[in-house]
């Protein structure tokens, strides 16, 4: 068995107003192919005043014994450096004192409850892995050299998305080595969802669209990837960004790991 990164995400739209008491449920659906086992919480928008609570519907087991202030037991994007074109978000989330399991084909309760009287939508993700059947593709094997690397979105290092549109991206791993991802960095000048898949193997990162400031670090605070992804030689990896910014959104992406030489 090994451990292979991935995000599973619930997403309140128009989370009423209230004072924390009249709670929301997202179910999350767990997918039939492996277990999932999360290590970190973040949300955005950091702004969020909402009471949660979550469950394993497995067995109908609760998490906590009550409901949380989401700030207590969820981490937000910081910006630690000065504002610029574009903005390097920090990755902070919470992350969990061990490891949860949840058992494919099930679901995962999530409840929310504002309590600012503000409604808002509520985008939480919960990083962790799929816990894979077999060896790991990257251990156990004599590499004849391995060296650190990092894979930008582009030449250019950045892409356009037109406003309230879609943009896609393919980065193309050299062929000389395999590519093992640990952490990811990037930048953006206003909201947008992402969605990430190994290519070649045909495997998603996450189960929906993630929110930009909930995936990606910067410099001092990046995201340090639960699990590895292991990129095949000259296989690609496939983005795809939406804008929720309601205005030309430029995005910055970079895949920070190690080269794998055979």
């Amino acid at each position: 068995m090994y451990r292979e990164y991935y995000i599973y995400s619930a997403l309140f739209t128009a989370l009423p107003a209230g004072s924390g008491v009249t709670f929301t449920d997202v179910e999350v659906r767990i997918d039939t192919d492996y277990e999932f086992e999360f290590t970190k919480t973040i949300y955005q928008p950091v702004t969020a005043r909402a009471r949660v609570r979550y469950r394993d519907d497995t067995g109908g087991r609760f998490l906590m014994k009550g409901s949380q202030d989401i700030r207590t037991i969820g981490g937000t994007a910081l910006y630690s450096m000065a504002p610029g074109n574009p903005t390097p978000p920090g990755f902070l989330p919470f992350i969990w004192p061990r490891p949860y399991k949840i058992q494919p084909a099930t679901t995962f309760t999530v409840s929310a409850a504002d309590f600012s009287g503000l409604s808002y939508d509520l985008r939480m993700s919960f990083h962790g892995s799929k816990l894979r059947g077999g060896a790991a593709p990257w251990e156990g094997r004599k590499w004849r050299k391995i060296e650190p690397y990092v894979y930008p979105l582009s030449t250019t290092g950045t892409i356009v998305i037109p406003a309230n549109g879609s943009a896609s991206a393919s980065i193309a791993t050299d062929n000389d080595s395999h590519f093992l991802v640990k952490r990811i960095t990037g930048a953006r000048t206003g909201a947008c969802l992402v969605t990430i898949k190994d290519a070649a193997r045909d495997r998603q990162w996450m189960d929906t669209g993630v929110h930009f400031d909930n995936l990606v670090g910067n410099g001092q605070f990046p995201n340090i990837l639960a699990s590895p992804r292991f990129i095949l030689r000259g296989s690609p990896i496939a983005l795809t960004f939406t804008d929720l910014s309601g205005a030309s959104n430029t995005v910055e992406i970079n895949f920070e790991g190690e080269k794998l030489y055979e």
